[in-house]
């Protein structure tokens, strides 16, 4: 056990662990320490703990810079509706004066810039063309270091991951930020046809979807009933139209419903069809029908033959 002098290690600028430090070293050298172990024992316990202080403080150094740096943004992807605006925040921990830092925005691929301000300025030279004009980075906290990063006229294509750096000197931290583009589709609607061994063929369709929409049929008592063919297209603005066919063997009649969901949004369009199928012309019971009509003519002939004899 080590026995420090009166009044012990004192020191106002360094840390809990830099200052423990400083004691076991003065300890080792102090000609007021008692030793209950020998001499050499008591030398390799200093210095062993000596070396592991060492190495904490390093680490705690370490973690303080890299701490003064680092960069953070919203732990769940941001959504935005197709045509709108999305806002993407980014900042600063612990908080400092950005001001005069660069800060750029890209793409997953930090050749493809979105964003870039440095020097107390915008700089909109070098920005993909698909986002030049579209894009305005909200200061307003800055000197926190918090910047927000606003893309107007939202587009499919905007969809997907977005990094955000910042750079002081040699120095450049980034993180990666989570874009999702969404927007809902047209009301289903269908077509229907009936086949020669009088089975019912449904086809449901919709259109305007993104990003790529599940689409299923639900029977009249809740269940989901599997398609016989589904197909999905992408027009030119990226928005999908998906089609899903359903074919019936049972003419009875029935309810329906095609649904179409959303899996950013979770939201989702329905609509509802009943399947009554009438008898086909050529059934068997049409001569009857024919022959009941040729003898109510035939009698209504007989009648006014009659009645013309009479006169």
């Amino acid at each position: 056990m080590l026995a420090f002098p009166r009044g012990g290690c004192r020191s106002t600028t360094c840390s809990l662990s830099a200052h423990l430090l400083v004691c076991i070293s003065q300890a080792e050298h102090s000609p007021g320490i008692t030793l209950s172990l020998s001499q050499k024992k008591q030398r390799v316990f200093i210095t062993y703990h000596r070396s592991l202080l060492s190495l904490y403080l390093g680490l705690q150094m370490s973690s303080l810079v890299a701490g003064a740096f680092q960069i953070r943004g919203p732990h769940e992807p941001v959504v935005a509706m197709l045509g709108g605006e999305a806002e993407l925040p980014c900042f600063l921990t612990p908080s400092q004066n950005a001001k005069y830092m660069r800060i750029s925005w890209s793409r997953s691929m930090s050749s493809q810039v979105v964003h870039v301000y440095k020097d107390g300025r915008d700089h909109p030279e070098g920005v993909m063309e698909q986002y030049s004009g579209r894009t305005k980075l909200m200061k307003d906290a800055i000197s926190k270091g918090i910047v927000v990063l606003r893309i107007l006229n939202v587009q499919t294509s905007d969809n997907g991951l977005y990094r955000c750096g910042f750079q002081h000197g040699s120095f450049y931290n980034d993180t990666l930020i989570e874009l999702k583009v969404a927007v809902l589709g047209s009301d289903p609607h269908f077509h229907v046809e009936v086949t020669k061994s009088r089975e019912i063929l449904l086809e449901c369709k919709s259109e305007g979807w993104f990003p790529l929409p599940k689409i299923q049929w639900i029977n009249s008592w809740g269940e989901q009933i599997p398609s016989v063919s589904e197909s999905q297209t992408q027009n030119k603005g990226g928005l999908f139209h998906v089609s899903a066919s359903l074919l019936l063997k049972d003419p009875s009649p029935k309810n329906m419903t095609c649904s179409v969901w959303n899996p950013v949004l979770n939201q989702k369009k329905e609509e509802q069809i009943s399947i009554a199928v009438a008898e086909p012309s050529g059934s068997w019971f049409t001569p009857f029908i024919i022959l009941a009509v040729i003898l109510v003519v035939l009698v209504l002939t007989i009648i006014v033959f009659r009645i013309r004899k009479r006169r």
